[in-house]
């Protein structure tokens, strides 16, 4: 009896933590969500010209306004019925969602909504904090009323149901991956919960271990024994977990770029309320880039699981390098614009290289950052691409030259080598993995080409990457 009054009010005060993380965030969300659905709406308006996109959208967009002015006008107050209409609205948007994939059913559109779909399904996924019942009904009512209109309303044909059946595994998945969120949550509430007991316990019986100081060195000695076994099974689990610590290091180096970009100017627009217009579209055009680089990123963090799995799509084509330069500088200069960098491309606009060109995408988004990242405040990056002969091939190198940190031999003989422990800070302090390099090299390896780096500390990296020509390629 006890134990389960415990139980009940540690869920209780689990709820209250979890109220006051949804009432810190909630503006910020709101926000987010008014700024990016106002886009979209008119972006259906005025460039699709799909009123009825723009008829599903509206719900959703009144939803969100009305809560953010409850919100911001009674702060503290209602948060039950805050609670309520937010859960209607998480409902409301993938209703939303669903009705674009009615809408654009029978039309090109239809996949690029499905895409959409699977996104908010998993942003919900990320941030819903309720009970299972809650959630259950947050995630599988809307899907009960599409495919009820799918079926008995819009009758898909046997291709669009194919490309709408990626959205039902999805939703599985992202249910799955809320409860495992949620049960994470609680048990970490429940340790920190006990450590706070235990604190408070060992500052009651402090005076009396003073007189048992032997008893306490024989515990000092247990403790190191059991420190040690610890630190032998932390070790074994180290090695079984291997593979999944460096799926989850690329997934954290390749999409913290963009993340940043949409942060630092979501900030600003709510930090500086005298914004004009114009600057207002072009901050908001900068964040629809970053969220859609960030969802190009996701879908390259895929293409390396199956690179890993040997089951990737490897798709070379002649392609400008120019385009895929600007198109990653585009929302890498935001970066270097926070250090106060310049990117100087110097490459020639009718240069044209054999590639893969959402690999070649991930090669220069990881080399053209990493130099961000190890340059020193006020100094520059070259790219540079040009036509060259390696070991009696043709082909094209693309140079990627900065005037950081550099490094030194050791660290050059370790950098693609997954054993070896290779992180190092950037000049302002930034993390890094070694983990992008590794992904740039596989991807490099595919085209049979080549990757070099010269370095010399305090003097900066240069980083060369060869493509060998079409006919050099498809002769091997």
């Amino acid at each position: 009896m006890s134990d389960s009054i415990k139980s009940n009010n540690l869920k209780d005060e689990f709820d209250v933590y979890l109220s006051k993380v949804f009432l810190n965030k909630l503006t910020y969300i709101l926000l987010a969500g008014i700024v990016i659905l106002t886009y979209y709406l008119y972006s259906d308006w005025n460039v699709r010209d799909s009123m009825g996109a723009v008829y599903t959208r509206i719900p959703s967009l009144i939803l969100i306004s009305v809560l953010l002015v409850i919100h911001l006008a009674y702060q503290s107050k209602f948060y039950k019925f805050k609670r309520v209409l937010y859960i209607v609205i998480c409902i409301a948007l993938q209703l939303m969602m669903y009705g674009k994939c009615l809408v654009h059913l029978h039309e090109p559109a239809l996949a690029p909504s499905v895409t959409g779909t699977i996104l908010v399904i998993f942003l919900i996924s990320l941030d819903i904090k309720e009970n299972t019942s809650v959630s259950s009904i947050i995630y599988f009512l809307p899907v009960v009323v599409f495919s009820a209109l799918l079926f008995f309303v819009r009758q898909p044909s046997a291709k669009e149901f194919f490309v709408l059946a990626d959205v039902y595994p999805i939703i599985f998945v992202g249910f799955a991956i809320n409860r495992i969120q949620y049960r994470l949550r609680f048990r970490l509430f429940k340790s920190n919960h006990l450590l706070k007991l235990e604190q408070h316990k060992t500052k009651a019986l402090f005076k009396e271990t003073l007189q048992f100081n032997t008893e306490l060195e024989k515990k000092a000695k247990e403790a190191i024994a059991i420190k040690e076994e610890i630190q032998q099974k932390n070790e074994e689990l180290n090695k079984s977990n291997a593979t999944k610590d460096r799926f989850l290091g690329i997934i954290a180096h390749d999409l913290k770029n963009p993340i940043n970009t949409i942060w630092g100017l979501s900030d600003l627009l709510i930090v500086d309320r005298q914004i004009e217009e114009e600057e207002q579209f072009k901050i908001v055009e900068t964040i629809n880039k970053s969220v859609q680089h960030t969802h190009d990123l996701l879908e390259d963090l895929l293409s390396w699981a199956r690179a890993q799995n040997k089951s990737i799509v490897f798709d070379p084509s002649m392609v400008r390098v120019n385009d895929i330069i600007e198109k990653e500088l585009q929302v890498l200069n935001q970066m270097a614009m926070n250090k106060s960098i310049k990117i100087k491309n110097v490459i020639k606009d009718d240069l044209n290289i054999f590639v893969d060109s959402q690999m070649l995408e991930v090669i220069v988004r990881n080399l053209v950052s990493n130099a961000i990242k190890y340059s020193f405040l006020e100094s520059s990056i070259i790219i540079n691409a040009k036509e060259v002969v390696r070991n009696d091939q043709e082909g094209v190198e693309i140079c990627i030259q900065d005037s950081g940190i550099g490094m030194d031999n050791d660290k050059l003989a370790k950098l693609f080598t997954i054993s070896k422990d290779i992180s190092t800070k950037g000049t302002l302090n930034e993390d890094g993995t070694g983990l992008g390099l590794l992904l740039c090299k596989e991807f490099i390896d595919l085209h049979k080409g080549i990757i070099e780096v010269e370095s010399e500390p305090e003097k900066g990296s240069t980083f060369s990457c060869f493509f060998p020509l079409q006919v050099n390629l498809e002769l091997n």
